[in-house]
């Protein structure tokens, strides 16, 4: 490979190729390797190399005769991406180093265009660069609050793009860069001058949504100028869509009547269950929400819509937690979105992050709460055993609640059916999880309540007499006494 010609220097490429993999491999702090290797291929040279190396110039060899593409044109191709690759790593590199800081906001020309780049790797080193650009001092800030329009262009349309990217570690990079700009007023007031981010909320598929919405609240934790922001975007609004998609329509798991049948769910999901599907990512990312004081805060205006929907769908669904609709239930994903909204449910009761305040009012959670019951009493009525995966869920949803007093009281005190089936189906280990083995809130027994009938064979149940004078009773007696828990 020949050298690259420029007006004032030219490039070989073998050496640039060279000198790139070994700048890669020094460590992030040596910034006397960058300076060095700046002295050799200067930074106006190296951003060539990415122009050289674009698929935009290596295309155009249809008209090649055969001979031609195997003697020439292939091989200039190919040597034209590997400048491209060597150019991005070492950039990658460079831009790491903080002696380059001062010298990153000239750049934003060029990272406009890399932004809109068909290559993943030059978008990926863009959003790294402006990244960088936000972790510089606020000189740098101000230098690149001085270009006005532009700043507004790349940071406030052309990152909000990328974090919807096709490429999930373009997007990525994409929200690394957003969370440092929402470190500074000035850089919250670059993203959110314009409405990209909101539009990329209402407007793109499914997935998008619910990345843009994590982000977002990602963004809502790093300052109070970007909680105020986010606050007024409504970001939850799709989440509580999908729920409401769900929630809204139908019956889950229901069998005949129309066009709703065996294996098929009128309630909102489609043929391989997307809207099921979509609904119990919600879920999660609701769930999220209540991992920080900031989350919480962001759930409040719509806590009332969640409530609604996770009530409904939790109705509807529990019709799939019987023997008879389990296996058309689990071909949607809808046993699984039954999990997901009793998991969320319990987050939203017991936060799992100390002093984080419950979502959920007393009587939202019991609601919820009651249905779960409800849930357990159709599997106790039946004599198959719950499915491994479902019954897993529910142990998880159970441990959740249990983490906090309040959660266990109010799902395990007055809820006999689901004493029942922990006692049933869950392991020692599970049992004594579910009954609080994890709190960190205190030493004293979670309860001791009577379950009637007897289960032989499971560890930590004493069998004995009601000492009301009932029949045979199990007295459960769960400790949470120095980190273990004990029978007595």
């Amino acid at each position: 490979m020949g050298p690259l010609a420029s007006e004032d220097q030219s490039l070989d490429v073998d050496a640039f190729v060279a000198a790139s993999a070994d700048l890669v491999s020094t460590p992030a702090s040596d910034d006397g390797s960058v300076t060095a290797f700046l002295s050799r291929f200067p930074l106006p040279l190296i951003l060539r190399a990415l122009d050289a190396g674009s698929p935009s110039q290596t295309r155009g060899m249809e008209g090649l005769e055969e001979g031609d593409k195997e003697m020439g044109g292939t091989e200039d191709a190919e040597a034209a991406v590997k400048l491209q690759q060597a150019a991005v790593q070492a950039l990658f590199r460079v831009f790491k180093s903080n002696g380059v800081l001062p010298i990153l906001p000239s750049l934003l020309p060029y990272a406009e265009k890399g932004m809109l780049s068909p290559s993943p790797d030059m978008r990926r080193l863009c959003c790294f660069a402006l990244q960088r650009m936000a972790e510089g001092g606020e000189e740098e800030m101000q230098e690149l609050g001085s270009q006005g329009e532009m700043a507004k262009q790349v940071v406030g349309e052309g990152l909000v793009r990328c974090l919807g990217d096709e490429k999930l570690s373009v997007a990525a990079a994409a929200t690394d860069a957003l969370a440092a700009f929402c470190r500074s007023s000035l850089g919250v007031s670059l993203i959110f001058s314009s409405d990209h981010l909101y539009k990329l909320t209402r407007s793109s598929h499914s997935q998008v949504q619910q990345r843009v919405v994590e982000a977002a609240l990602r963004l809502a934790n790093q300052s109070q100028h970007a909680m105020s922001a986010v606050e007024k975007l409504d970001l939850l609004h799709p989440l509580v869509q999908q729920l409401q998609g769900v929630a809204g329509e139908g019956e889950i798991g229901a069998e005949g009547g129309g066009d709703t049948g065996a294996g098929r769910s009128g309630g909102g999901a489609n043929e391989d269950g997307g809207d099921a599907l979509a609904a119990l990512a919600a879920c999660e990312l609701i769930s999220e929400f209540v991992n920080s004081s900031v989350g919480a805060q962001l759930l409040e205006p719509r806590i009332d819509e969640i409530h609604s929907a996770l009530i409904q769908i939790c109705t509807k669904a529990s019709t799939a937690a019987t023997p008879a609709a389990a296996a058309a239930a689990a071909h949607l994903g809808l046993d699984l979105l039954l999990t997901a909204v009793l998991k969320c449910a319990a987050r939203l009761t017991s936060p799992a992050t100390p002093g984080v305040m419950a979502p959920l009012t007393l009587i939202q959670a019991d609601e919820v709460a009651a249905l779960f019951n409800s849930i357990c009493e159709a599997w106790e009525r039946s004599e198959e055993h719950v499915p491994v995966e479902m019954a897993e869920g529910y142990f998880d949803a159970l441990t959740t609640y249990a983490r906090s007093t309040h959660g266990s009281r109010l799902l395990l005190h007055p809820r006999r059916h689901v004493i029942t089936f922990v006692l049933k189906h869950a392991s020692l280990h599970a049992l004594a999880s579910v009954f609080g083995a994890d709190r960190v809130e205190g030493s004293e027994p979670v309860q001791m309540v009577p379950v009637h009938g007897t289960h032989s064979g499971i560890s930590g149940v004493d069998e004995g007499k009601d000492p009301e004078g009932g029949g045979g009773v199990a007295w459960v007696w769960i400790w949470r006494w120095g980190g273990t828990g004990s029978r007595s």
